[in-house]
């Protein structure tokens, strides 16, 4: 309580410590901590209840013969967080008008991914590519001295991981698609037509092919519409 006024209130709404006509002042938030923690402290630990058949909640806890299941930090950080959905851009992931980075997105420019974050602390957000988490990302504009150093180094891995994979799979194309050794037919070339392209085309194949059965001179007959040649009489 302030010198000289009334500050907060305790668990029952009334003013604690405080005349009629006294000014209420707001509690800071210290003495409020301190507060809830005795209160917390007697509701839990020294008051009866009767849906527990008058233990405390601390006494059921103790009685509980379930066992305990430890639960991971990360699975911790996942469900206690705050989360929605973010495309990873070039500067990053844009949320709450700063630029979030991190060396672990590099590579993933483009994708959709999920955040999770406290919605009044914008230090940092947790990162998920479908059910796996990413990395931890910070605001590119507050990023200290050491952390910006570190994001440099890990960065820079970063790029020469991905570069050697995109070696190795390039390697692994240009084996595939090299051409036959010499006497020995090359393959034909070929070229990838659009669906309607594809129709059209097997439409017109269709149409020939109808046109050559339909052909009567196949036959040693004459189409009777044309002129005779020269030594053949009508």
């Amino acid at each position: 309580m302030r010198p000289g006024g009334c500050t907060g209130r305790w668990m029952t709404g009334s003013p604690r410590g405080c005349a009629a006509g006294d000014p209420v002042t707001p509690m800071p938030i210290e003495a409020f901590a301190g507060l809830f923690a005795q209160w917390a402290d007697w509701y839990n630990n020294e008051r009866p209840h009767d849906g527990l058949d008058g233990r405390t909640p601390l006494q059921a806890w103790q009685d509980d013969p379930g066992p305990l299941h430890r639960i991971s930090a990360d699975r911790l950080r996942h469900l206690l967080l705050a989360s929605g959905e973010r495309i990873i851009g070039k500067d990053g992931i844009r949320f709450n008008n700063l630029a979030y980075v991190a060396p672990e997105l590099q590579g993933h420019g483009g994708q959709r991914v999920e955040i999770r974050y406290m919605p009044h602390d914008d230090r940092s957000i947790e990162v998920y590519l479908g059910a796996e988490r990413l990395c931890t990302a910070y605001p590119a504009q507050r990023l200290s001295p050491e952390q910006t150093q570190a994001f440099l180094e890990n960065a820079a891995r970063e790029r020469k991981r991905l570069t050697a994979e995109r070696r190795k799979v390039s390697a692994r194309a240009r084996a595939e698609l090299a051409p036959l050794t010499s006497g020995e037919t090359r393959a034909e070339e070929s070229r990838v037509l659009p669906p309607a392209a594809g129709d059209e085309l097997a439409a017109r194949r269709g149409d020939a092919l109808l046109r050559r059965k339909a052909r009567s001179n196949l036959l040693g007959l004459t189409d009777p519409t044309q002129p005779p040649h020269a030594g053949q009489e009508g």
